[in-house]
C-alpha cells in the first residue's frame, strides 16, 4: 500500500484486468468453478433438509453450502488450485478496507432507513428474531456471513478474476449469488428484480473492498455481508423481501456501490498522477 507520510491510504489494487500475477496461472479455472458451483448448490439444498433444528429467521443452514462447496472443490483440485487462488496482502491493507467495508454499509443503512421513513414506513428497530435473543441473532447471523462468504467472495470470485476483470467478476458472482436464493423468485416479478439488482450491486461492494487471500477476502467480506443483514433487519424485518422494502434495498444498494467505486476511481487516477511525477 501507498504511504501519505505515516498514513496508510486504504485503496484496492489495480484489478481492471483481474488478478495481477507475478506468476500467470497455466491452468484455467473453468472446471474448477463448474464443480464449486454445483457443489455448492447439492450442499446447500442438503443442509435446508435440517433446517428444522434452527429457526431460519435466526440461522439458514443453507448458508453454510458455499463453504462445503468450496472445501470439497478445493479436495479434488487442490494442486491446480495452488496456482489459482490469489496471494496474500499486508494485514494493515486488510484492516483498512474492513473499516471502509463498515463505512459503506453505514451509508447504505441511512440511505434505505430514510427511504423506508420518508415514505411512511415504521423501521423494525431491534428485537428479538424468530424467538432468539438479538445478541445471539448477531451471533448467528455473522457465522452464516462467513459460511456464505468462503465460498462467493473467498473462493468463486478470486477464480473468475483469472479470466477476466474484477468488476466482472464480482457482477457475475452476484448474478450466481442471487441464483443461490432460488426462493426469491417465487416471489412477485418487480421484488425478484429488484432482489437480483441489490444482490449483484452487494456482490460488486463485497468484491471490491475484499482483497488479497481467501482468507482475507472472506474476513472483510463477511463483516460487510453480516452488517447488511442487521441493517436490513432493523429497518425492514420480515418485510424485507417485499415491496416496497426490497425497491428501497436495490436503491439503497445500488447508490452506494456506485458512490464507493467512484471513491476507487478517483484514489487510483490521484496514484497514477503522483506516480507520473515522482
Amino acid at each position: 500500500m501507498p504511504r501519505n507520510g505515516s498514513r496508510v491510504v486504504p485503496h484496492p489494487p489495480d484489478y481492471r484486468r483481474g488478478i495481477p500475477m507475478s506468476n500467470p496461472a497455466p491452468k484455467s479455472p473453468w472446471p474448477v468453478l463448474g464443480v464449486f458451483v454445483l457443489l455448492a448448490f447439492a450442499f446447500s439444498g442438503l443442509l435446508g433438509l435440517f433446517q428444522s433444528v434452527i429457526d431460519a429467521e435466526a440461522l439458514t443452514l443453507a448458508q453454510f453450502g458455499p463453504a462445503l462447496g468450496a472445501l470439497a472443490t478445493w479436495l479434488v483440485y487442490r494442486r491446480r488450485l495452488a496456482s489459482l487462488l490469489p496471494e496474500a496482502v499486508s494485514r494493515r491493507q486488510v484492516v483498512a478496507h474492513t473499516v471502509l467495508m463498515v463505512a459503506a454499509v453505514a451509508v447504505f443503512a441511512l440511505i434505505a432507513g430514510a427511504l423506508a421513513l420518508a415514505t411512511g414506513q415504521d423501521l423494525a428497530g431491534v428485537a428479538a428474531v424468530g424467538g432468539t435473543p438479538f445478541v445471539l441473532y448477531l451471533v448467528f447471523q455473522l457465522v452464516g456471513a462467513a459460511g456464505e462468504e468462503i465460498g462467493w467472495r473467498g473462493f468463486m470470485q478470486p477464480l473468475l478474476e483469472r479470466r477476466m476483470a474484477r468488476l466482472a467478476a464480482a457482477g457475475l458472482t452476484g448474478v450466481v449469488w442471487a441464483a443461490w436464493h432460488v426462493q426469491v423468485f417465487a416471489t412477485a416479478p418487480a421484488v425478484a428484480v429488484s432482489f437480483l439488482v441489490s444482490t449483484v450491486a452487494f456482490a460488486i461492494l463485497l468484491g471490491y473492498m475484499g482483497n488479497g487471500s481467501l482468507w482475507q477476502r472472506t474476513a472483510t467480506a463477511a463483516v460487510g455481508h453480516w452488517l447488511i443483514n442487521v441493517a436490513l433487519n432493523v429497518i425492514a424485518g420480515d418485510e424485507v423481501n417485499a415491496a416496497p422494502q426490497a425497491y428501497f434495498t436495490a436503491l439503497a444498494a445500488v447508490v452506494t456501490t456506485a458512490l464507493f467505486l467512484a471513491l476507487f476511481v478517483r484514489a487510483r487516477a490521484a496514484r497514477e498522477r503522483r506516480a507520473a511525477t515522482a
